[in-house]
């Protein structure tokens, strides 16, 4: 996104300064050759034409993008052994090595129920992520869920992916005290 507004930038100021090049030339075309233009008009035109440039150059400078992060939707889940692997669609909110926590929700209007504590384990190619379940949660409940998941529609819009702290820097606190 901030290259996209790099390029919009760019492309502000190169298309002012195009137009007060273009501006003067017009200026230039209206009077006649032999005629003498005082220093001050030109001043003034080439000033107007900066004033508007920064003017138009600091509108676009000062309109932020408003960023809607929205949570990953989850393509499949996977069973390996005792874990599940949640393959969640790309998404910016999250990078390789990331926490991640599982919950479940069944809908808007009910409970949220954290199930665990999750990482990202690898990132596809296609930047899809693999999120691996590392621990789950004591309540009864989350148990009584986890042991139920499945591959189907109700499970992947039920569970939520939601970022948390990265696992290295929890590891580093804890591992290497």
């Amino acid at each position: 996104m901030k290259n996209f507004f790099r390029q919009i930038n760019n492309a502000v100021v190169g298309g002012l300064s195009v137009l007060i090049f273009f501006v003067l030339g017009f200026i230039w075309w209206i009077f006649d050759a032999n005629t003498l233009v005082p220093l001050w008009v030109l001043s003034v035109v080439v000033i107007i034409c900066y004033l508007i440039c920064i003017i138009v150059f600091g509108i676009c400078s000062m309109q932020k993008a408003t960023s809607v992060y929205r949570l990953p939707k989850i393509k499949s889940i996977i069973k390996l052994r005792e874990k599940y692997v949640f393959v969640v669609e790309k998404n910016d909110l999250f990078n390789q090595g990331a926490y991640a926590t599982v919950c479940f929700q069944e809908d808007e209007n009910s409970l949220e129920v954290v199930l665990g504590l999750g990482y990202v384990e690898s990132i596809t190619t296609e930047g899809c992520l693999q999120v691996v379940i590392e621990r789950v949660s004591s309540s009864s409940i989350a148990s009584n869920i986890y042991k139920k998941i499945e591959n189907k529609n109700y499970y992947r819009n039920a569970i939520k992916i939601k970022p948390s702290t990265n696992k290295e820097l929890i590891e580093e606190a804890y591992y290497h005290e």
